[in-house]
Order: structure tokens, then sequence, then C-alpha cells
């Protein structure tokens, strides 16, 4: 029989009669398993359940206490949980290094500290809480079974509060460094999302003021609690409104300085480049006087740095217009009525973005 002679030599070496072990063995079978194990997808699993891991620890509040320090059950980390999963899950991301456990108790490892920052944390939140729901259904929006934005929808409040996080330490700096150029105290920031840059604008120099504009109600409510958490309804509003049709803006945005777009241009290139341009060129017809328009735009390389792929299949499954090099928009920017005077980076930090200051033509 096939594995006898293994399995007698075995059992002759496993000592007593009464608990003999018997381990069988299949050269084919072992080579599955192998494959299975140098395909790298244990790694993949482990990945991927370990995001998941990562964001309940920080869902479930059991974050916010291990930041304190080390925590056990006794003296309320797990409160409000079900101790049993709870407890588990913290051993769990014992054992994937996350967390340390000492008799009983926890607190974060180096690693976990840096796995749960908040820039950490609002890229996990953006992929996994706002486009989410877009992943799950890859393969129906693949085969044309799903049509994004009609039976699949990515979600728009996680949206705009992680990408929030990530604007107020990238890309305020840079809109407000561009506006203390140009003297200007009041922006109309189109597709605001959660208001972040226009809050964090506001606290920076107490004579700004501002209008957001988003076409997600859902946004322009986190928005809008964002300004009042911060005691600034009196210096900024936040309208309901298409980004990308100047005609529909309420009166409340005009008389803007700077007119600040990031992000929402490039989604456009799906019907094309005049697309684009057409909506460009209706915003140089809104500037006024010396107004100015920043544009900020992603510039990925497609080179897998930076989660470049992530975002590059983001826009896939969501067939969006793909982001461009700036070699692309400064083409582009000599099809339109603007003058772009000069572009704006970050040399070495931050997701790839340019930020192009334009103005109307004269």
């Amino acid at each position: 029989m096939k594995g006898q002679t293994d399995m007698d030599i075995l059992r002759s070496a496993s000592g007593s009669r009464s608990s003999d072990l018997l381990e069988l063995r299949d050269d084919e079978l072992t080579t599955t398993w192998q494959d299975f194990r140098l395909s790298s997808m244990p790694d993949l699993l482990g990945a991927l359940h370990l995001c998941h891991a990562v964001h309940a620890l920080a869902t479930s509040g059991l974050l916010d206490r291990l930041r304190e320090g080390r925590h056990s059950a006794e003296d309320g980390l797990l409160d409000g949980t079900n101790h049993r999963i709870a407890s588990n899950v913290l051993r769990y991301l014992a054992l994937k290094g996350v967390l340390e456990e000492w008799q009983g108790t926890y607190r974060l490892t180096r690693r976990g500290t840096l796995l749960t920052s908040d820039i950490a944390l609002a890229r996990l939140g953006f992929y996994l809480e706002a486009y989410g729901p877009v992943v799950q259904r890859a393969g129906d929006l693949m085969t044309g079974e799903a049509t994004y934005g009609t039976d699949v929808h990515r979600s728009n409040g996680p949206l705009s509060r992680h990408c929030g996080t990530i604007f107020a330490r990238y890309y305020t700096p840079i809109v407000l460094e561009a506006m203390r150029d140009r003297g200007a105290k009041r922006i109309l920031d189109l597709g605001c999302g959660g208001g972040q840059l226009l809050v964090d604008a506001c606290l920076d120099d107490p004579e700004i003021t501002g209008v957001g504009l988003d076409i997600a109600p859902a946004a322009v409510d986190v928005a809008r609690e964002l300004a009042s958490r911060h005691g600034l309804e009196d210096r900024l509003e936040f309208v309901v409104a298409d980004a990308f049709d100047p005609t529909t803006w309420p009166e409340v945005c005009s008389g803007a300085e700077v007119i600040t777009g990031i992000g929402v241009l490039h989604e456009h290139f799906r019907d094309g480049t005049k697309a684009v341009v057409d909506i460009l060129n209706a915003y140089a017809d809104a500037l006024t006087g010396e107004s100015m328009l920043l544009i900020g735009e992603p510039e990925p390389f497609y080179d897998d740095r930076e989660s470049d792929s992530e975002f590059f299949l983001m826009h896939v499954l969501t067939d969006q217009g793909f982001p461009v090099h700036r070699t692309a928009w400064f083409e582009l920017f000599e099809e339109t009525r603007l003058t772009c005077r000069r572009t704006l980076t970050w040399a070495t930090a931050g997701p790839r973005m340019c930020f192009y200051d334009l103005v109307a033509q004269s």
C-alpha cells in the first residue's frame, strides 16, 4: 500500500504502541503545500487580516487606551467590548508583533505605534473604508454585472475624513504658502470633502475666510461639523453643489481670491482631454481680477512606490480617468485660457502631488 513503508518506520520509532503517532507522507501533497507557501499567499492573507485587525483596534476604542500605555482587562482595557473576542484579537495582534503581551497586560510595540499613526490609519481607512465596498465587487465590475456609481459606490464620509488627515499634513502647507505669496485671504475650495483644508487655513491665519463646495452631502456634513468643533462657523461656509459647473455655484462662492481644487480633475480624463480643458476654461471665466486657481493633482509614476499600484487599482475599478505626469498637465494648460505661473510640490515627502498656480490669461 502506498506510504506503508514510511508508516512502519514511524511506528517503530514512536516508542509506546499505545500512543503511536502515524505521520503520513505523500510527495505530491508535500509539493502542493510547498508551492502554496512559495506563492506568498500566506503573507498576503496575513496582511489582509492584519489590516482588518488594526482597523478594528482603532475603531473599537482600544487603541486610544493602549496609546496611554500598558493596560489590562482588569483596568478597563476591554470595557465596552465582547471580552472573549476582543481579548483574542489582542492576542492575535501580539502574535503579529503589533502589541507586546506581558502577564495579561498589553502595550503597543514600536511597530504597532507606527502602524497606528494618524497618517498610517488614514491611508488604511482610505482603502479599507472608503474604497472597500468597491474592491469587494471587483469581479462584478470587471464582468459588467455591476456598474460603479449605480450598483457600487465608494463611501464618501470616510473618504472625506481620511483624505482630510492626509491633506492637513501634506497639502495644506503648500496651499498656505501659495496664498501667502499672493496676499490672498478668501478661499473657495472645490471638492472640499471633510473641510480639513479650510479649517486648517483658518487656524493658521485669523484673517482667512472661505467656502467649501462638494457634491456629496455626507462630506459637507462632516465639514460643517469640523468647522463647528473649531468655532469657525462665522468664517467658513459649506455648500452642496457641482464643482465642475461654475454657473450653478451659489452667490456665497463669489469673491474668492484663491480657488482650490485638489484631486478633483483627473477623474474627467475618462471623457477625454477636451473634457478637462472645458472645465478649466469654465474656471478661467470664474476668476476675477488677480484671483488664482490652485489645482493640486496626484502624480503617480506607476512604479509600485508610494502605494501607486493601489491608487491605480481604485481608478480602474471606479472607471475614473487616470492621473497623469506634470508634463501632460503643462501641455493641457496650453490649450486653455489659463497660464501656469509655477508648480509647487514636496521634494521628498508625502503622496506624490503637484500644485499648479494658474491665472486667467489677460
